[in-house]
């Protein structure tokens, strides 16, 4: 596809995968508009996106907006079309996440995952769908996780909302397809960002004896290139990385049987933390 008759919107675009894949867009040719909280870090990002692509100062824009508030997401949508026209690229890629065993996580903790993860989503694509349906093409990404199929240990708000996420693209899938609208959902695994970090930092320590050493971390540059890749390639499930793959299928095949393989392998990291005593 020809990137240069395309305006990307990037939520989540001043750091992580949405920075990689916003510079990805950029190298290949999109007018780039990235949306984040942090003004000064949606600034830093902007320029590095400029300077990475020798692309003059006005092609690309940011604009500073909380997703999960609709009446910013909407109005980041606005504004980029007032400036370059509407999106035709939308890749929705602001996310948080707060770990913690299910008794310790607060109502406050529920409700932000699903307002940034899955709202946010939400309300920056029905923004966009009026002008996306009158040109009848475009392309949608929203940035899931492995957590989106995967129930993890620890993860029960985070879940919940990456799940929500893709039951939602699953519908805008079947609607959007025959209406000329490309839809697209990403499963990354494990992603070498700052998000990452923090949830290394704070999550129960059975999540990782329960993945061991096994758990594939890769570049933020890796996932922005399999969605790229797959925005070219039309296709739906992207599955950044073999080992994410191998598990999407392999949940697929097992189903029912995948939640005694997973009941062995929290036992098993519980008595390693003394969480529960053996039997």
């Amino acid at each position: 596809m020809d990137f240069h008759q395309q305006v990307a919107l990037v939520t989540g675009g001043s750091s992580g995968i949405g920075l990689a894949t916003a510079r990805l867009l950029a190298a290949r040719g999109a007018r780039v508009w990235l949306v984040a909280r942090n003004p000064e870090r949606l600034r830093a990002a902007l320029a590095g996106v400029e300077a990475a692509t020798g692309d003059d100062a006005g092609r690309h824009g940011a604009i500073p907006a909380d997703v999960a508030d609709p009446a910013q997401a909407a109005g980041a949508v606005r504004a980029v079309a007032a400036a370059a026209g509407a999106p035709t690229i939308i890749v929705n890629s602001a996310g948080i996440v707060l770990p913690g065993y299910v008794e310790a996580l607060t109502p406050d903790a529920f409700r932000a995952q699903i307002e940034v993860n899955y709202l946010g989503a939400v309300y920056v694509i029905q923004a966009a769908l009026p002008a996306l349906l009158e040109r009848g093409a475009g392309h949608i990404v929203n940035v899931c996780s492995a957590a989106g199929f995967l129930g993890m240990f620890g993860y029960a708000a985070y879940a919940g909302s990456k799940f929500a996420l893709r039951g939602y693209s699953d519908v805008l899938r079947a609607e959007l397809k025959p209406r000329g609208i490309h839809v697209a959902i990403a499963f990354p695994p494990d992603t070498d960002t700052p998000q990452l970090a923090y949830d290394r930092q704070v999550r129960p320590a059975e999540i990782d004896r329960i993945i061991g050493g096994r758990a594939q971390v890769l570049s933020a540059e890796a996932v922005a290139r399999a969605i790229v890749d797959g925005i070219e390639r039309r296709r739906y499930i992207i599955t950044p990385g073999l080992d994410t793959t191998l598990a999407f299928w392999l949940s697929c095949v097992l189903g029912p049987l995948q939640y005694p393989i997973m009941d062995l392998l929290v036992a098993r990291a519980l008595r390693q933390t003394g969480r529960l005593k053996a039997r």
